[in-house]
């Protein structure tokens, strides 16, 4: 018998990776909201879906065939299929030993189950991102011949200033949006059709970080967008799209996903042209030890 009878069959999730350099703008939208809240986003309607990912209902048909389906519903069929063996299957065990969780003292459960959340959040988010997402936002960061602009939210600013430092490193023109949003204005005046905003915007999506993207995208600059499973309304007129996995069944949303893949993005910038920027780091550090008075 032949042996390719007993593989498994791969998942949508792969097989959107798989497909990833053959899908349209559009149908990288809907990719990025499946994956980003998987499988859960694909058992909506065709209409729903359509809707929250800004395309049309013709686009939601043409993206389920091109991943091979011959129909949305037999899509749907297949994401039950995993959901179920999901809810059957073992859940991932943390290496820490249980009883130190189960029986030990009240921050060792803490510890272990932020360790089992942040883990998961982080191996979720990382295995279904598209590489050529990666790659395309690389692209964009490591062109010098663009300004970036980087931008965040009240939590979110968090991530901004820490891309913005690294960014600010190993490239000249990077701006940080920052102050008061009635400023902002000042920093959308620049901002053109030869501009990337690499801007970061989770749940309770601010409404003034939203009008600033909104509008930069207007003006002609590329968005990259770091946001959550659900998708900033950011989405529909962003280049690339980073959603990722921020709960861990606790008071807070977690960053440690996001700060993970923008650690990818940064190191992919930096690989680009690796003697440039160590040449720039090094003409920074011989700067730092020189006295300004």
């Amino acid at each position: 018998m032949d042996s390719s009878q007993n593989t498994t069959p791969p998942t949508v999730a792969e097989m959107i990776t798989h497909k990833a350099e053959n899908l349209t703008a559009s149908e990288r939208k809907l990719a990025q909201a499946l994956l980003g809240n998987y499988p859960m986003a694909g058992l909506e309607t065709v209409a729903t879906f359509a809707e929250r990912c800004g395309v049309s209902a013709p686009t939601v048909l043409r993206f389920a065939s091109k991943l091979g389906f011959e129909s949305y519903p037999e899509m749907q069929a297949r994401l039950r299929e995993e959901l179920e063996a999901r809810l059957q299957s073992p859940l991932t065990r943390s290496a820490l030993p249980r009883n130190r969780a189960a029986t030990g003292h009240p921050m060792g459960v803490l510890l272990h189950h932020m360790a089992e959340a942040t883990i998961s959040n982080i191996r979720s988010s990382l295995a279904n991102i598209a590489p050529t997402e990666l790659e395309g936002a690389i692209d964009l960061l490591a062109d010098r011949r663009r300004s970036v602009y980087v931008l965040g939210g009240r939590f979110s600013s968090a991530l901004a200033v820490y891309g913005y430092e690294h960014l600010r490193s190993m490239r000249a023109d990077v701006h940080r949006v920052a102050g008061q949003s009635s400023k902002w204005t000042e920093d959308l005046l620049d901002i053109g059709k030869r501009d990337v905003l690499l801007v970061f915007d989770v749940r309770r999506y601010q409404k003034d970080v939203i009008n600033f993207a909104e509008t930069a995208s207007e003006q002609g600059a590329k968005i990259i967008l770091f946001t959550d499973q659900w998708l900033s309304p950011i989405a529909r007129f962003a280049r690339h799209v980073f959603p990722v996995r921020i709960e861990t069944g606790t008071t807070w949303d977690s960053a440690a996903a996001s700060t993970v893949l923008l650690e990818t993005l940064l190191e992919g910038v930096g690989r680009r042209d690796p003697d440039h920027v160590r040449d720039r780091i090094e003409h920074l550090e011989r700067l730092r030890r020189r006295p300004l008075n």
